[in-house]
C-alpha cells in the first residue's frame, strides 16, 4: 500500500508580519487577557495594536468573533489614516477569509491592501507588501492556480530578500511546492535547495529542519530514496536537539518510509512509525495520528503480526469520530487484508466491499471539489464576461449548435456508459483472478508448512524412541554384562598380564555405557521433558563448556511458563545446531546464547567470536545444518537474520511469535 508522504507546513499567517512601529512584539497572551488589552487602550493607535495582537493569536482558530475585530481595526485605521494598521487588517482579512473558504472576499481585501501599498516606501509597509504577496500566493495555491501562486511568491521573494527577512526560506519552499504540482521536479528541487541555504544563513534551526525534510519528502515521492536518506541523516542531529514534537513526528514518519521502501527493513520501519505515532498523540494531532497508524497496521499485516488489528481499530475509531472519510477507507482496506490473513475470507470480502463504496464516495467528493475550485477560478478570472459574449450570438445558430451538442452528448454518454460497464466487468474479473491466485498461494504455503511440521514431528518421535531403546534396552544389557564380568573377576585366577587386559576391557565397557547414555541424552534430553526448556538449554550449554576449551555464556528470560512440547523441542534443536556450528566450524572460544520471551514474541540470539564467513553465500551453500535450522524457523513461523564477516565472528538472530495458549 502506497501512502501520500508528508510535507511540513510552511504556511504564512499573521505571525509572519513585522513588529508594529510603536511597540515590540510581546509574548502570546491568553484570549481573555488580549481582549482586556483592547478595552484598556487609551487611544486609537494603541487600540489598533491591541486588536492586531488579539487577531494574530486567533487567526488560525477561525473564531466566530474574529470578523468584527478585523472590521473594527479597518475602521479605526481609516479614521486616523494609519496605513500600517489598515494594510495589516486587510492582509489579516485575506488570510481569515481564505481559511473559511470565502475566496472572492479574500481577494477583495488583498486588492485593497495592494492599492495602498503600491507606492509605499516606509520599511514596515514594504515588508507588509511582501506578506501580502505571500498570503495571496497561499490563496492561489489553495484553489489550485499554481502559476498565479508562483507569480505572487516571486514578488514576495524580491521584497523579503531586500529586507533580509528570515521567512524568505519558507517562500522558496512554497515555490518548490508549486513547481512540484506543475510536474517540474527539477525546478522544485532547485528551490528546495534555495530554501535550505536561506535557512542556514539566518541560523533558524527549526526552519532549516522543516525545509530539509520537505526536500527529503519530495525526493521520496520521486523514488530517490538514497538522496532522501542522506538528507534525513543531516536532519536528525537538528531535530534531536530541538526536541520539537511536530518535527520529530515528521522525521520518524519519513524515516519509516526510508526503512520500509528503500532498505526493506520492515521491523526498523515499524520502530520509526511507532515513534511518529507517539509524537502525533503528544501533539494531539488527529491527522498525524491517522497518518502514522496506516503504515503501522499495514506492515504488521505484511509480517503477520497478530496485534495489527489493534492499530486498525484505532485508525477506524479516529476516522469515524472526526468524519475522516479517506482514513475510514484505509481502515476498511486494512480490515480486509487482516481478515484475509486470518483465513476469514467472508469478513475480508465484506470489508473490501465497504472499502470500494468509500473509495467511490471519495472520488465523487474530489470531483465536486475540483469543479467548485474551477468555478472559483473562473469567477476570479473572467468577471462575468462569458455571459455578455453569449448574448451577441445569433439565436438560430445557438439553437442549431444546441441540437448538435445534445446529439453529441447522447452519443458520448452512451459510449462512456459502455466503457464504464466494460471497465467494471474487467476490474471484477481481474479482482477475482487475484483472489484465486492469492488463495492458491496460501494453500501452497500451508501445504509446505504442514509437510515441514510432519517431517520434524516424525524426526523427534524417532529420536525419542531410539533414545528410549538405547537407554532402557542396550544400556540395561551393557550394565548387566558389566556386573557379570565384575562377578567373574573375583572367581577367576588370572595372570598379571591377563588381569590388566581384563581391567582394560571393563574400563572400555564403562566408556561405552557413558557414550551410549550421552548419545541417548542428546537425542532426547530428559531435562527437556521433565524440567522444561530453560533447564535443558542450561544443562546442554554447561556440558559444552565443561567438555571443551570454549566458554558458553547463557541468558534466559521469560521461559518459566511451559510451551507446547513440539515448540520447546524445536527451539532446543535450533540452539543445539547453532552452538554445534560454532564449535565445529567457527573455531570460537567464546559463545553467547540468549533466549528471551516477552508475551507472544520469542527471540533467539547465538553469537561467537570465531572466524566468521561471507553471509552473501550462505544460502547458496545449502549445508545440512543451515537447512535444518531454516526448516525449524519456518515451522515456528519466524524469521532468521545472520550477520557475519570473515575473522569477525558470527551473530544469528531469530524472532518468532509463540501462541500464549500453547
Amino acid at each position: 500500500m502506497k501512502y501520500t508522504r508528508l510535507l511540513l507546513s510552511v504556511l504564512w499567517y499573521a505571525s509572519a508580519f513585522c513588529q508594529t512601529p510603536a511597540i515590540a512584539q510581546q509574548q502570546l497572551l491568553a484570549r481573555d487577557s488580549l481582549k482586556e488589552n483592547i478595552l484598556r487602550a487609551k487611544n486609537d493607535s494603541l487600540r489598533i495594536e491591541a486588536l492586531y495582537e488579539y487577531m494574530r493569536a486567533n487567526l488560525n482558530n477561525n473564531t466566530s468573533d474574529f470578523e468584527p475585530y478585523v472590521k473594527k481595526m479597518i475602521a479605526l485605521s481609516k479614521k486616523i489614516k494609519y496605513n500600517w494598521g489598515l494594510t495589516t487588517a486587510y492582509i489579516l482579512s485575506l488570510s481569515y477569509y481564505k481559511n473559511t473558504g470565502n475566496y472572492e472576499l479574500a481577494l477583495k481585501n488583498g486588492d485593497s491592501a495592494e492599492v495602498i501599498l503600491e507606492n509605499a516606501s516606509d520599511t514596515n509597509l514594504v515588508l507588509n507588501k511582501g506578506h501580502l504577496y505571500t498570503n495571496r500566493g497561499n490563496l492561489y495555491y489553495s484553489i489550485g492556480d499554481y502559476q498565479k501562486a508562483i507569480d505572487d511568491y516571486f514578488r514576495a521573494e524580491k521584497i523579503l530578500k531586500q529586507q533580509r527577512f528570515p521567512a524568505l526560506a519558507s517562500v522558496y519552499s512554497s515555490i518548490a511546492g508549486c513547481f512540484s504540482h506543475l510536474s517540474n521536479d527539477h525546478k522544485a528541487l532547485e528551490f528546495d535547495d534555495r530554501a535550505i541555504n536561506t535557512a542556514r544563513q539566518f541560523s533558524d534551526q527549526r526552519l532549516l529542519a522543516t525545509v530539509l525534510m520537505n526536500k527529503a519528502t519530495r525526493l521520496m515521492n520521486l523514488d530517490n530514496f538514497r538522496s532522501a536518506d542522506s538528507i534525513l541523516q543531516v536532519v536528525w542531529p537538528i531535530v534531536e536537539k530541538l526536541q520539537n514534537t511536530k518535527s520529530l513526528f515528521a522525521y520518524h514518519f519519513n524515516k519509516g518510509d526510508i526503512e520500509a521502501y528503500y532498505k526493506k527493513d520492515t521491523l526498523t520501519a515499524l520502530t520509526h512509525y511507532h515513534k511518529s505515532y507517539s509524537y502525533a498523540k503528544e501533539n494531539e494531532d488527529v491527522w498525524q495520528m491517522t497518518q502514522a497508524l496506516t503504515p503501522l497496521a499495514q506492515f504488521k499485516i505484511d509480517i503477520q503480526q497478530p496485534n495489527a488489528i489493534k492499530y486498525i481499530r484505532e485508525l477506524d475509531t479516529l476516522a469515524q469520530k472526526y468524519e475522516m472519510i479517506g482514513q475510514r477507507s484505509d481502515a476498511m482496506k486494512l480490515y480486509a487484508a487482516w481478515y484475509a490473513m486470518q483465513g476469514n475470507y467472508k469478513k475480508a470480502y465484506e470489508y473490501q466491499q465497504q472499502f470500494k463504496q468509500l473509495s467511490d464516495s471519495i472520488n465523487s467528493e474530489e470531483s465536486r471539489e475540483k469543479i467548485s475550485m474551477m468555478e472559483v477560478r473562473f469567477r476570479v478570472d473572467n468577471k462575468d464576461q462569458e455571459i455578455e459574449r453569449l448574448k451577441t450570438q445569433d439565436q438560430l445558430s445557438k439553437l442549431s449548435i444546441r441540437q448538435k451538442n445534445t446529439l453529441n452528448y447522447i452519443l458520448i454518454g452512451g459510449a462512456t456508459a459502455l466503457i464504464i460497464i466494460l471497465l467494471l466487468g474487467y476490474r471484477n474479473y481481474t479482482h477475482r483472478q487475484k483472489l484465486q491466485q492469492q488463495r492458491i498461494a496460501e494453500l501452497e504455503t500451508e501445504k509446505q508448512l504442514l509437510a515441514t511440521q510432519s517431517l520434524l514431528k516424525g524426526q523427534e518421535d524417532e529420536r525419542s524412541r531410539m533414545a528410549k531403546d538405547l537407554h532402557d534396552g542396550l544400556g540395561g544389557m551393557l550394565s548387566g554384562v558389566k556386573l557379570q564380568l565384575g562377578a567373574m573377576k573375583g572367581n577367576l585366577i588370572l595372570t598379571v598380564e591377563t588381569g590388566v587386559l581384563f581391567n582394560n576391557a571393563l574400563d572400555k565397557l564403562d566408556e561405552s555405557i557413558s557414550e551410549m547414555r550421552r548419545v541417548a541424552h542428546n537425542m532426547m534430553p530428559e531435562a527437556l521433558i521433565k524440567l522444561g526448556l530453560q533447564q535443558a538449554l542450561q544443562d546442554y550449554c554447561e556440558g559444552i563448556s565443561t567438555s571443551r576449551t570454549l566458554t558458553v555464556n547463557t541468558e534466559f528470560y521469560g521461559l518459566e511458563q511451559r510451551m507446547d512440547a513440539a515448540t520447546e523441542v524445536t527451539i532446543y534443536r535450533i540452539v543445539q545446531e547453532l552452538v554445534n556450528n560454532a564449535v565445529k566450524h567457527a573455531q570460537a572460544f567464546n559463545v553467547l546464547v540468549q533466549v528471551m520471551r516477552q508475551g507472544e514474541l520469542l527471540s533467539i540470539t547465538v553469537e561467537d567470536n570465531g572466524k566468521g564467513f561471507d553471509t552473501s553465500q550462505w544460502q547458496e551453500k545449502s549445508t545440512a545444518g543451515l537447512q535444518n535450522i531454516q526448516s525449524r524457523v519456518s515451522y515456528l513461523r519466524g524469521r532468521m537474520d545472520i550477520k557475519s564477516q570473515p575473522y569477525s565472528g558470527t551473530s544469528v538472530y531469530i524472532e518468532c511469535t509463540i501462541d500464549n495458549n500453547e
